[in-house]
């Protein structure tokens, strides 16, 4: 089911993966592709039971237990995540799981949003304990709420419209310090793209050197 797909990066995402420290740059990419994946599929599906069976796919093949001697699985994506993900898997599935309530009757409630907020704060932290920053973890999290309510934001929520403040982070997550930024900035700006104007891109490179 996922093998078929094609896979791409949000319009900001390679400027931040060039942020990115050694080791990180998989971890990043599979993160923001899955993102990108799931939230391709909410956009296209024409019934909801379609796309809770894509999204059950996701869920349990990232999750499942494969030996030493198993084939890797044909879908590059996948192949990556267990790759770079590796105990930290679980917090791709939450990821899925927040994505899966925009399947229904919009709009979301406020379990839904919580589930969405959710799915990338805990993929937030667990990129921090991946890049050995374990202790920035719940820091990188408000990262995570932030981009999440920038979404939100985007799709017309009035929680959108409350800008979280961003601790600072790491130079090591500097690169998630580039997602939160311009994610504040959208917020602010009443729920624009990330990159909904000729600055963004200047927003981003700022964030990069400074991380604030």
């Amino acid at each position: 089911m996922g093998s078929q797909d094609t896979y791409s990066l949000p319009e900001w995402g390679s400027l931040v993966l060039s942020y990115s420290v050694e080791g990180q740059r998989g971890v990043l990419e599979a993160l923001l592709q899955l993102d990108e994946n799931l939230s391709r599929i909410v956009r296209s599906v024409s019934e909801p039971a379609l796309g809770q069976l894509r999204m059950a796919w996701w869920r349990d093949e990232i999750l499942r237990e494969r030996g030493g001697r198993d084939a890797p699985p044909p879908d590059p994506l996948l192949q990556s995540i267990i790759h770079h993900w590796q105990d930290q898997r679980s917090a791709l599935v939450t990821l899925v799981d927040g994505w899966e309530h925009m399947l229904f009757e919009l709009p979301l409630d406020e379990a839904g949003q919580a589930a969405f907020n959710r799915g990338r704060e805990h993929a937030f932290a667990a990129v921090a304990r991946l890049s050995g920053e374990d202790a920035a973890g719940e820091h990188a999290a408000r990262h995570g709420t932030a981009w999440a309510t920038a979404e939100l934001a985007m799709m017309g929520y009035e929680a959108g419209t409350v800008a979280p403040a961003l601790p600072a982070l790491p130079r090591k997550l500097r690169s998630l310090a580039i997602i939160g930024g311009l994610s504040l900035r959208s917020i602010k700006r009443g729920g624009a793209p990330l990159f909904g104007d000729r600055l963004s891109p200047l927003a981003a490179m700022r964030l990069g050197i400074f991380g604030t």
